[in-house]
């Protein structure tokens, strides 16, 4: 146990081999200008320095916790595990390969205990691991869904599936709403936090914001979510789970609309994102023989159709129409049109440029040019 007995949020960090990382991360985490929580780290069977540097800082904080697990590939499972641990009144779950400013539990705590939220949203921004550079980003807290009188009601909220993205990081939890509700993270390789995150969310009587960016979410291509090629269905798997806890426990109807938005964005999302053809077609022709019926989208309309999913819903109706060879086929011929309008455009551009360098007036500013440079040379010699 950890000893400092004042500890009041609990941060859970599942670790897998970020040994480029965990040490800024961690680090980021000890100079929080909040003091009183605890560190606990999962490791999933590392087999670099990552354990290595976390017992290095273990030594030195005495908030730092390990527990070494065998490899599983299942950043939910970590999560429970750390979540069963946690000895703190609200908990954090964040990943080894961000970093976080300084005054993240400090302002997000108190604006907890100030609304006595169960539940407080804020934001992140991207870093990019090869420029070096921030970019801020707009879908993890969709400030425009939110309403206007704060804190509010979970079920209450016609967006509460859509003001923000499904990961965990992003938000702090009260831990005796997650031990009351009994909610616990999907045994998933992706896609494990949606479950968790949303039915937190819907459950939750008082939900609060601090609209400010306090994750740097590191884009490398490593992270523990960093690949959905591999487990193209996790995602279904994890919709299909919320909507099934929602109708048990008689929530659906209040917060369909706002599940069918969810269900539609995340699906054409991942759809558009997979890199293989073969998980492609399969995904696509699932998504038009059972998927939409199945989560309410057979027929859904455009005024049904949030504006943050707009402009998926063109390639939505196209998938009503078209199987997927024939969506393929003129995908590729729509590709060859734009081609062949950007190669006219060049060539007219270039026709354009040679009569400009064959005209009077380009003839004449050439030579009245020459004699600045001959006096430029001149004055250099």
């Amino acid at each position: 146990m950890c000893k400092n007995q004042n500890t009041v949020v609990s941060v859970i960090i599942p670790t897998f081999n970020v040994e480029k990382y965990i040490e800024q991360c961690l680090r980021s985490l000890q100079e929080q200008t909040f003091r009183e929580f605890e560190i606990i780290c999962i490791d999933d069977g590392s087999s670099d320095r990552t354990v290595e540097i976390i017992k290095k800082i273990q030594t030195e904080d005495d908030r730092v916790r390990l527990i070494e697990n065998p490899h599983c590939g299942r950043a939910g499972v970590m999560r429970n595990i750390g979540l069963e641990k946690a000895i703190g009144e609200y908990c954090l779950f964040l990943d080894a390969d961000d970093f976080f400013e300084k005054e993240m539990i400090d302002q997000v705590y108190a604006k907890m205990e100030e609304d006595q939220a169960d539940l407080c949203l804020f934001d992140a921004r991207l870093y990019n691991e090869k420029s070096k550079k921030y970019k801020n980003i707009d879908y993890i807290l969709q400030k425009d869904y939110l309403p206007e009188v704060i804190p509010f009601e979970g079920k209450t909220s016609p967006y509460i599936f859509n003001v923000t993205s499904g990961c965990p990081w992003s938000k702090m939890f009260k831990k005796s709403l997650i031990d009351t509700e009994q909610i616990r993270f999907m045994d998933l390789p992706r896609s494990n936090d949606v479950y968790f995150v949303f039915l937190a969310m819907v459950l939750a009587k008082r939900i609060t914001v601090v609209p400010q960016v306090f994750v740097n979410y590191r884009q490398s291509g490593e992270s523990l979510q960093a690949n959905n090629a591999r487990s193209p269905w996790n995602w279904y798997e994890a919709l299909k789970e919320l909507k099934t806890e929602l109708l048990r426990r008689g929530l659906y109807e209040e917060t369909e609309k706002s599940f069918r938005n969810l269900a539609f964005g995340v699906s054409i999302y991942t759809l558009c994102s997979l890199k293989s053809a073969k998980a492609f077609s399969e995904v696509y022709e699932k998504l038009r023989e059972e998927i939409f019926q199945e989560f309410d989208l057979e027929d859904f309309q455009k005024e049904d159709c949030y504006s943050y999913n707009e402009k998926k819903y063109d390639i939505y109706c196209d998938m009503c129409q078209y199987d997927v060879k024939e969506y393929m086929f003129r995908e590729i011929m729509g590709l060859k049109e734009e081609k062949s309008y950007w190669v006219k455009r060049a060539k007219k551009a270039e026709q354009e440029l040679d009569a400009l360098k064959a005209s009077t007036t380009f003839k004449t500013g050439r030579t009245l040019l020459a004699v600045p440079r001959k006096l430029k040379k001149m004055i250099k010699h």
